[in-house]
């Protein structure tokens, strides 16, 4: 592929940086972390930053959006993070999240029973973080039966911090997303790999990116992951084959790029493309 050095992402907005020292100010009231993680890159879903802040608090990886991701991606995440407490779950599913709060409660039992030793009926607070667009509102919105906190299919929908009640016990916080300080290294292929896998699934603007690039970048690496799996959606593997295949024709025989584009990503973020693990470009 000959785009490579012309694809660039690098993308740290203010809000962004204002989110890390949000986390920073509120990890002193919580109790525990709960990270949210894309399932079909979990590693390229965390913060470097993240330890910085954490420091010993609890945390509850969540591989969220599993139904879009490889089989397999629960086992490899626990491999490369060996002794962290980890679950899975599809955050759009109905009552699905519940296995959060069991998790969280085991996490902090001791905490729990102290406060009962004393007659004191604790209620623990824990914070949700992630990289934009992995699902954290959505996340709040089920663990709590409620849609208090505002959802969207774009990154940067959640602005402000806001606490909501998830159960008896526990109330939970939502804040604005975090993302990569510096997307901006290049790997032998010319772009780095963290920053593409953040693009593909959505968690970097597409308004701010050449989607016709970016798009052609997927499918080479989705080829590269699993052959065929270009061809079997849109009966053909490369960018101009699928314009042609789809139709995506100006008047005068142009083609509609960026037609063909939006369509590549929003198939491939809807999980119409197939199942994918994109750590494994790493």
């Amino acid at each position: 592929m000959n785009d490579n050095q012309d694809l660039k992402i690098e993308w740290y907005p203010g809000h962004m940086a204002k989110s890390l020292r949000l986390i920073g100010d509120e990890l002193k009231l919580v109790d525990a972390i709960v990270y949210i993680l894309d399932a079909r890159c979990p590693m390229s879903c965390i913060n470097p930053k993240f330890t910085q802040f954490t420091g010993r608090r609890p945390t509850l990886f969540v591989l969220n959006k599993i139904d879009l991701a490889k089989r397999d991606a629960l086992d490899k995440f626990k491999k490369a993070m060996p002794g962290q407490n980890v679950i899975t779950l599809n955050s759009t599913r109905s009552g699905d999240t519940k296995k959060a709060i069991t998790v969280l409660e085991k996490m902090l039992v001791e905490k729990i029973n102290n406060a009962k030793s004393k007659g004191i009926t604790r209620t623990l607070r824990a914070i949700v973080i992630g990289v934009t667009n992995t699902g954290k509102s959505t996340f709040i919105n089920n663990i709590s039966s409620k849609a208090k906190t505002i959802t969207g299919d774009k990154p940067g929908v959640t602005r402000t911090k806001q606490w909501v009640t998830a159960g008896d016990y526990l109330m939970v916080l939502d804040t604005p997303g975090t993302l990569y300080p510096n997307i901006g290294g290049k790997s032998e292929s010319g772009v780095c790999q963290t920053a593409k896998n953040l693009a593909y699934i959505g968690s970097i603007k597409d308004d701010i990116l050449d989607i016709v690039l970016l798009s052609k970048h997927l499918i080479a690496d989705l080829e590269r992951l699993q052959p065929g799996s270009v061809t079997a959606r849109f009966g053909a593997s490369d960018f101009d084959g699928i314009c042609k295949k789809r139709g995506y024709v100006l008047k005068g025989g142009v083609t509609d790029e960026e037609r063909a584009a939006k369509a590549i990503l929003v198939e491939f973020r809807a999980g119409k493309i197939g199942a994918f693990n994109l750590d494994e470009l790493l």
